[in-house]
C-alpha cells in the first residue's frame, strides 16, 4: 500500500542540504502549520517548527555541504510507538541528498494518517515533481520480511528504529555490498534535578518545570526512547523539593493525562513485580492514585535496563555528586534531562566520565526533540559520502 509518493524512489544522490530538498521541507512545514488538526496538535506543531527554512539552514551551516553527496537509496523502518518519527526520519534522508524509501507500520495514529496527507497534497503539485519522485511511504506487513529483503538488496542505505527485535531481525538481511546501515535499538533515558534549584522555583516556573516533564514522558507513556523512567535527585539541603516536585507533576497528569484502564493495570503490574523480584527497591508509593507511581531505588537494580516502567512510573535514587549516578547507567542510557545545572558543564562533567552510555544532555522539556546527531550518531553524515 503506497501512503504518498512513489514506491520506486529515485537512488540517484543529490548534494547534502541540496536547494530543492530544503524549500520542499520548508514547504511542508508551511502545509503542517495550516492542517486544522497537526497545525494545534504538540508533536505536530514541534515538527512543523524542526521543519522551518530558518532550522534547515542552521542544520546546513552545521554540518558543511562542501563535496558531500547522498549514498543513493535509503529504506527506513520507523517504530510505530513514536507517531511522527518518521517524517524526521525522511527529512533527515532528503537533506543527506537521498532517494527514501520508508515503511510505516499497519498501527498508525491520526497524526501519521494526516500528515501522509499533507504531504500527498504537495506532491501532487507539479512544483514538486522531482522531490515526489524521490520519496515513497509505503505500508505491508512487518511479517513480509521478503518483500524487506528485496527492498534492501536495491537500497544504497538502510534507517532501523525501533526494539531490539526489529534491530535484529533486520540487520542481517542482504544488501548492496558497502550500504550505509544505522540501527536504533532499545535505549532508556534518565533525569537529573538539583533540590535547591527545585525549591527555589516561584510558583510559575515550577508549573513550567513540571509542564515540560510530563512533555518528556507522559505525553510518550514514556515509550520513546530518550523519555526519562529513571529521576536522580541532587541532595543539597532541600528535601522538601522532592514532594513539591511531584506534586506538580501530578497536576499536570490530573489535567492533560489520559489514564485508561489498561495503562492503570499495566502501571501497577510492572510497578509491583519490580518491587517484589528487585532487592534495591526499597520503598514505592502511588502519591496521586493511579496517575503516579515512584520506585526509590537504594542501590542500582541488578538489572537496570530492565527496569521498564512507563505510564507515568518512575525510578527515583538520591546522589550527594554527579559521578554517583554513573554506576545507574549503562551502555543502553541514553538522553539525560537536567534542571539546576549549566547544561554545556554537566555535559563536560558527563563526558569525562567515559560511561559506556549517555549520547546526549538535554534541558528538561526537550528530551523528545529531534536533532541530526542521534545516539551519538552524525546521522547526515553517515546518509552520506564525502569526495575529498
Amino acid at each position: 500500500m503506497v501512503l504518498a509518493g512513489t514506491p520506486t524512489p529515485s537512488d540517484r544522490p543529490w548534494p547534502v542540504f541540496d536547494p530543492r530538498a530544503v524549500d520542499f521541507l520548508a514547504a511542508l512545514s508551511a502545509a503542517l502549520r495550516a492542517h486544522p488538526a497537526l497545525g494545534r496538535d504538540e508533536e505536530g506543531a514541534a515538527l512543523a517548527f524542526w521543519l522551518r527554512r530558518a532550522h534547515l539552514e542552521q542544520l546546513s551551516r552545521r554540518h558543511g555541504t562542501a563535496r558531500r553527496l547522498g549514498v543513493g537509496l535509503v529504506f527506513h523502518v520507523p517504530p510505530a510507538n513514536v507517531p511522527l518519527l518518521f517524517a524526521y526520519s525522511l527529512a533527515v534522508g532528503l537533506l543527506a541528498g537521498n532517494g527514501n524509501l520508508l515503511r510505516l507500520s499497519q498501527r498508525r495514529d491520526w497524526r501519521s494518517d494526516a500528515f501522509c496527507q499533507v504531504l500527498r497534497g504537495l506532491l501532487d503539485d507539479p512544483k514538486w515533481a522531482e522531490l515526489a519522485g524521490r520519496m515513497g511511504l509505503i505500508s505491508y506487513p512487518r511479517e513480509d520480511t521478503e518483500r524487506t529483503a528485496d527492498y534492501l538488496a536495491h537500497c544504497d542505505g538502510r534507517v532501523i528504529w525501533g526494539g531490539d527485535g526489529t534491530v535484529n531481525a533486520l540487520s542481517v538481511l542482504p544488501g548492496r555490498p558497502g550500504a550505509a546501515a544505522l540501527y536504533f535499538p532499545d535505549r532508556w533515558s534518565a533525569c537529573l534535578l538539583r533540590q535547591s534549584h527545585v525549591a527555589g522555583l516561584d510558583e510559575s516556573a515550577l508549573e513550567l518545570l513540571c509542564r515540560r516533564f510530563y512533555n518528556d514522558t507522559y505525553a510518550m507513556d514514556q515509550n520513546a526512547c530518550s523519555s526519562p523512567r529513571l529521576v536522580f535527585w541532587l541532595e543539597d539541603g532541600h528535601p522538601e523539593a522532592r514532594r513539591r516536585f511531584w506534586r506538580g507533576v501530578a497536576a499536570q497528569a490530573a489535567a492533560r493525562y489520559e489514564l485508561t484502564g489498561y495503562k492503570a493495570a499495566r502501571k501497577r503490574e510492572a510497578v509491583y513485580r519490580l518491587v517484589m523480584e528487585e532487592p534495591a527497591a526499597e520503598h514505592v508509593e502511588f502519591p496521586a492514585g493511579n496517575l503516579l507511581a515512584l520506585v526509590r531505588l537504594a542501590r542500582p537494580a541488578s538489572d537496570m535496563d530492565g527496569c521498564r516502567l512507563a505510564f507515568g512510573a518512575f525510578l527515583e535514587h538520591t546522589v550527594g555528586q554527579v559521578e554517583e549516578i554513573a554506576p545507574f547507567l549503562t551502555r543502553r542510557t541514553q538522553t539525560l534531562t537536567q534542571a539546576g545545572f549549566h547544561r554545556e558543564a554537566l555535559a563536560d562533567e558527563i563526558a569525562a566520565l567515559a560511561l559506556p552510555g549517555v549520547d546526549r544532555v538535554v534541558d528538561v522539556g526537550q528530551a523528545l526533540e529531534f536533532d541530526t546527531v542521534w545516539d551519538g550518531k552524525d546521522l547526515i553524515a553517515r546518509l552520506s559520502r564525502m569526495i575529498p
